[in-house]
C-alpha cells in the first residue's frame, strides 16, 4: 500500500515508525499535533500521536479529509482512556514495549487503513467505519477464504487472543468443535447462493479454553475485489444463562409464578403451584383472584395493586396475606407484582412464595426479641471481625449514651471513649479472639465499666454464632451486672474473717466487740450493738456498742423483761425490721432521731440489732448477712458457755480429787492404824487366853480391814485420770485374773478377742480385778469368766456362768456398802463405777446369756 502514508506525532518510537514501514506505507513524521494539518492530503491513510488522547484534534481531522483512522498511544496507566474517548473516533493503544508488541500494533494499523480505505468506496462509508472500527461492542471481522482480513478490538477480547495471534488463526480454530461442521456447512451453502441463515447461533473458545455462546449476523460481502463475509457477533452467553435462570426460577423454583389479568383473573400459574398450595398447574386458571384470598385480607390486596395500576409503577411493594389451599384451609403467603399492564402480558406478574413457616419464625424471633429485652441482662452481637452489630435496651440502660455510639463501630471503640481500660479491654479482646478463632467454645469474664455515671462490675459470657457451613460468623455476649454480688462477696468474706475471729474468744464481753466491729466491716451499718441477757438481772444488757451508737443512744442501763422493741424479738425468737422508730411507742430510748431498726434475736442470749437515722436504708441482702452473723454469734457465744462450764467442772474435779486424797489419808492413817494396834493387842491376848470368842474378834478385825483397803481404793481410783495410755485388754486381764483367782485354781477366764483400750494401766487393772472377784464369789470356785470386746460399740464386757444377780437387786449394785454377800464388804462394784466415772465412760449391767452377769463398759469418753 505504497500510495499511503502514515503520519506519526510526537516522536513516536523508531521501531513502531520502522515497523510500519515493513508494512509498506510511507512515513511522515510531525513535530507536533498542528504540524498534521500541513501534511494532510488524499494520501494520508492514518495518523498515530504518542500521548492523551484529544477528541477534538481527531474532530478536526475529520473536518479536513473525512474518515481517517487516528490511533492514540497511550500508556498501560492511562489506557482505559479508551473507554472515555470510545465513539469519539480515537482509536486507543497501549505503547508497545517489545518488538513483538510493536509489530502487533503495525499490523493493526495496517489492517485499520485497509479497513478504511475499503469502506470509504461505499454509500455509507462513514457509518460503516463508524459502527465497525470505533463504536461497537459487538465482534466485528472479515474472514476471506477461512481466514481473518479484518477484525476490531472487541473480537480480540472475545477470544482472548491478540491481533497477532489472531493474524494466524484459521476461522474454524476459534469455533467450538461441535460446531464447526455447521458453520462451515452454512459458509458453503452461502457462497454457492443458497438458502443459508443470516443469522445463527456458535459457539466460540476463547485462549484459556472458555466457551462463548454467540448470536452471529452474517453479510456476503466484496473484500477488495474478492468474496468475503462480513460477521458480526454478539456475546449472549450470560443472556442465555439469565435466560435459563428465569425459565429455571419460573418452572423449578419454589415461588409461584402467576400471571393475572387485568381483568382480576389467573392466566397462569407455574408448576410450584403444586408446592406452594396444593393444587395442579392450570387448575386455577381462570379463577378470579378475590375469590381465593381470605376476605379479611383482601382489601389490603386489592389497594396495592390498584395504587399500581393507577400510578402505572412497575412494580408493587410486598404484602402478605392468606391464600385460599388445595385443602380448603388457608396458606399465608407474600407476593410482588411486577405491573405489565401496558406491555403484550396485559396484567400483572406476581410472584409469591410461602411464608407460613418465615411467619412463625418472626413470630418466634419477636418473641425472642422481646425476651431477650426483657432478661434485665445485657447482650451483645458482633460479627467475625470485631464490629458490633446489635446491643440490646438493657446493656445501654447503665448509660445515657446512644446505640449508634457503638453499632458499628469495632470493640476497641469502648477502649478508645475511656469506658475500658487497657487491662479490661486486653481480656475482652483475648476472649473474642479465642471465640471467632474457632479456639473456644465458651468465654467467661469479668471487667469493670468506668461510665460517666458510675462504675459497673460486669460479668460476661462470650460464645460462638456459627454458619450454616460450621464456620465461626460472629459472637454473642450476655452482660451481668455482678456490682452488688461482688460487693456481697466482699461482706461474705469479712464475715467469714469476723467468724475466724470469734473462733478464738474466750468471753461473751469478747464475743460481743468483735460482733460491733463486724457490724462495720461486714454490713456497713456504724450504727450497731449486741445486748446479752443477765439471769441474775432478769435484764437485757447494753454488752458492746459501737462509738455512734453510743453517741446515738446515750448509756443504755439494762432493759428490764418485758421493756422496748429489744424484748419483744428476744422473747419471740425471730428478727424484725422496725420501720419510724422515732414514732413507735414501745421504744426503749426516747428522741434517739433512728428512723429503722434491723433487730436480730440471738436465742438463749440476747439480741443483735443495726440501726439508721435515713428512711429505707436497711431493706437489703444486708439483713440476710446480719441474721448469718447472728447465727455465728449464737454458736460462739454457746461454746464459750460450755467452756466456761467445763472450766468449772474441772475446778470442781480438782477440789474433788484433793478431798478424795485427803479422805484417802484419813482411811490410811487415822483407820488402819487404830485397826493395826488392835490386832496386835488380840495376838496377845490369844497368848493369855484360848477362847472362841477371840476368833470372832479376829473375823472382824479381818473384815475391817477389808473394808478399809476397798474405801481407800474407792476413793483413790475416783481420781480423773489425767493421763492414759492405749492398752490391750486381754494382756491386763490375764494379769488381773492371776490375782483375782488365786484362791480359785478351778476358776476359767476366756478371752474372747483382744480390744486396745486408753486407759490409766492400774486402774483398768483394779477394775478387772473387782469384777472377776465378784463373779467368783458369787458363782463359786468353778465359774467361767468371759472377756471381749463389744460388737456394736467401742468397749468390752466381762460376764460370767454364775447364778446371775436377782432383779430386784441390780438397781442398787453399784451402791458403796451394797453386797448381797455374807463375805463381801459391798465396796466391789463401787471402785468399778468409780473408775468407769474417772475415765470417763460408762457401764451397764444385763443378763448373760448363760444367765450370770454381764457387765458391758463403752469406752467413748462423756466428758
Amino acid at each position: 500500500m505504497s500510495d499511503s502514508r502514515v503520519v506519526l506525532v510526537d516522536e513516536c518510537p523508531d521501531a513502531l515508525v520502522e515497523a510500519v514501514e515493513r508494512r509498506g506505507f510511507t512515513t511522515e513524521s510531525c513535530a507536533g499535533p498542528d504540524a498534521v494539518f500541513d501534511a494532510l492530503d488524499d494520501g494520508v491513510g492514518g495518523v498515530v500521536l504518542c500521548g492523551d488522547v484529544d477528541t477534538e484534534f481527531v474532530s478536526r481531522i475529520r473536518d479536513r479529509v473525512g474518515v481517517v483512522p487516528v490511533f492514540f498511544l497511550v500508556t498501560h496507566g492511562t489506557a482505559s482512556a479508551g473507554g472515555s474517548a470510545h465513539g469519539s473516533g480515537a482509536i486507543v493503544i497501549g505503547l508497545p514495549r517489545t518488538k513483538k508488541a510493536t509489530a502487533a500494533v503495525a499490523a493493526r494499523i495496517e489492517r485499520t487503513i485497509e479497513f478504511s480505505r475499503w469502506a470509504s468506496s461505499g454509500r455509507d462509508s462513514d457509518s460503516l467505519y463508524r459502527t465497525v472500527v470505533e463504536q461497537s461492542h459487538d465482534a466485528i471481522f472479515i474472514a476471506q477464504d477461512g481466514d481473518f482480513r479484518f477484525w476490531n478490538r472487541r473480537l480480540t477480547e472475545l477470544t482472548g487472543r491478540s491481533d497477532d495471534e489472531l493474524a494466524e488463526t484459521a476461522l474454524l480454530d476459534v469455533i467450538h468443535p461441535d460446531d464447526r461442521e455447521k458453520v462451515s456447512r452454512i459458509s458453503e451453502t452461502r457462497r454457492r447462493g443458497g438458502d443459508a441463515p443470516v443469522s445463527y447461533e456458535v459457539r466460540l473458545v476463547d485462549a484459556d479454553g472458555g466457551v462463548r455462546e454467540c448470536a452471529a449476523n452474517v453479510k456476503d460481502i466484496e473484500y477488495h475485489g474478492s468474496y468475503g463475509v462480513l460477521v458480526s457477533m454478539r456475546d449472549v452467553t450470560e443472556q442465555r444463562a439469565t435466560e435459563a435462570q428465569f425459565r429455571g426460577l419460573v418452572e423449578l423454583a419454589r415461588d409461584l409464578v402467576t400471571l393475572v389479568g387485568t381483568d382480576g383473573r389467573i392466566k397462569y400459574q407455574s408448576p410450584s403451584v403444586t408446592d406452594v398450595l396444593g393444587f395442579e398447574p392450570g387448575e386455577l386458571a381462570g379463577r378470579r383472584v378475590a375469590d381465593l384470598i381470605h376476605p379479611d385480607d383482601w382489601e389490603r390486596v386489592e389497594a396495592v395493586f390498584d395504587h399500581a395500576l393507577q400510578t402505572g409503577a412497575d412494580g408493587t411493594e410486598a404484602v402478605r396475606y392468606r391464600h385460599r389451599n388445595a385443602e380448603g384451609s388457608w396458606t399465608w403467603i407474600e407476593s410482588i407484582g411486577s405491573n405489565q399492564a401496558d406491555t403484550s402480558v396485559g396484567g400483572f406478574v406476581v410472584t409469591s412464595r410461602n411464608v407460613t413457616e418465615q411467619r412463625s419464625y418472626e413470630q418466634r424471633l419477636k418473641r425472642y426479641e422481646t425476651i431477650v429485652e426483657s432478661i434485665g441482662q445485657g447482650a451483645y452481637v458482633v460479627d467475625e471481625a470485631g464490629v458490633v452489630q446489635f446491643i440490646n435496651e438493657a446493656a445501654l440502660s447503665r448509660t445515657s449514651i446512644p446505640m449508634s455510639a457503638f453499632v458499628g463501630r469495632h470493640t476497641s471503640a469502648l477502649r478508645d471513649a475511656g469506658y475500658l481500660a487497657a487491662e479490661y479491654y486486653e481480656r475482652v479482646e483475648a476472649a473474642l479472639d479465642a471465640i471467632l478463632d474457632g479456639e473456644s467454645t465458651r468465654e467467661r469474664f469479668e471487667i469493670e465499666l468506668s461510665l460517666p455515671e458510675k462504675s459497673y462490675v460486669v460479668e460476661f459470657t462470650v460464645s460462638p454464632i456459627v454458619g450454616d457451613d460450621g464456620e465461626v460468623v460472629g459472637a454473642v455476649g450476655i452482660s451481668t451486672d455482678v456490682t452488688a454480688r461482688k460487693r456481697y462477696e466482699q461482706r461474705l468474706n469479712a464475715l467469714h474473717a469476723s467468724t475466724r475471729r470469734l473462733t478464738g474468744t474466750t468471753s461473751r464481753e469478747e464475743v460481743a466487740e468483735i460482733v460491733c466491729e463486724a457490724a462495720t466491716e461486714v454490713l456497713d451499718y456504724a450504727i450497731s450493738g449486741v445486748l446479752l441477757y443477765d439471769e441474775s438481772l432478769d435484764a437485757l444488757v447494753p454488752t458492746a456498742f459501737t462509738d455512734e451508737a453510743w453517741a446515738v443512744f446515750g448509756d443504755v442501763p439494762p432493759i428490764p423483761r418485758g421493756e422496748g422493741l429489744t424484748w419483744e424479738v428476744f422473747e419471740r425468737g425471730e428478727h424484725n425490721l422496725y420501720r419510724d422508730v422515732d414514732s413507735n411507742p414501745r421504744r426503749f430510748v426516747l428522741d434517739a432521731g433512728v428512723k429503722e431498726e434491723l433487730i436480730v434475736p440471738i436465742p438463749d442470749h440476747g439480741v443483735f440489732f443495726v440501726a439508721s437515722l435515713d428512711d429505707d436504708s436497711l431493706a437489703d441482702q444486708r439483713i440476710a448477712l446480719a441474721k448469718v452473723l447472728a447465727a455465728n454469734t449464737r454458736a460462739v457465744l454457746d461454746r464459750v458457755e460450755r467452756e466456761q462450764q467445763l472450766r468449772r467442772r474441772e475446778r470442781e474435779l480438782a477440789s474433788q480429787n484433793e478431798q478424795l486424797e485427803s479422805f484417802a489419808s484419813v482411811v490410811s492413817h487415822d483407820l488402819k492404824n487404830p485397826l493395826n494396834a488392835a490386832m496386835g493387842y488380840l495376838e496377845l491376848a490369844r497368848e493369855r487366853y484360848d477362847d472362841d470368842e477371840l476368833d470372832r474378834v479376829a473375823a472382824a478385825h479381818d473384815r475391817m480391814a477389808d473394808i478399809v483397803e476397798d474405801v481407800l481404793a474407792l476413793a483413790r481410783n475416783g481420781q480423773t485420770v489425767d493421763e492414759a495410755e492405749r492398752l490391750s485388754l486381754g494382756s491386763v486381764a490375764e494379769a488381773a485374773w492371776t490375782t483375782a483367782a488365786s484362791n480359785a485354781p478351778e476358776a476359767t477366764l476366756v478371752v474372747d478377742g483382744d480390744v486396745a483400750v486408753d486407759a490409766h494401766r492400774g486402774r483398768l487393772r483394779q477394775l478387772l480385778e473387782n469384777l472377776f472377784s465378784n463373779a467368783i464369789r458369787h458363782g463359786g470356785d468353778d465359774v467361767t469368766v468371759g472377756v471381749g470386746p463389744l460388737d456394736d460399740r467401742a468397749g468390752f464386757y466381762v460376764e460370767d456362768d454364775g447364778p446371775g444377780i436377782p432383779p430386784d437387786d441390780r438397781p442398787r449394785i453399784f451402791e458403796a456398802g451394797y453386797t448381797t454377800s455374807s463375805e463381801g464388804t459391798g465396796f466391789g462394784l463401787s471402785v468399778v463405777m468409780s473408775v468407769v466415772n474417772a475415765h470417763g465412760w460408762s457401764v451397764w449391767f444385763v443378763e448373760s446369756d448363760d444367765g450370770g452377769a454381764r457387765f458391758e463398759i463403752t469406752t467413748e469418753s462423756n466428758r
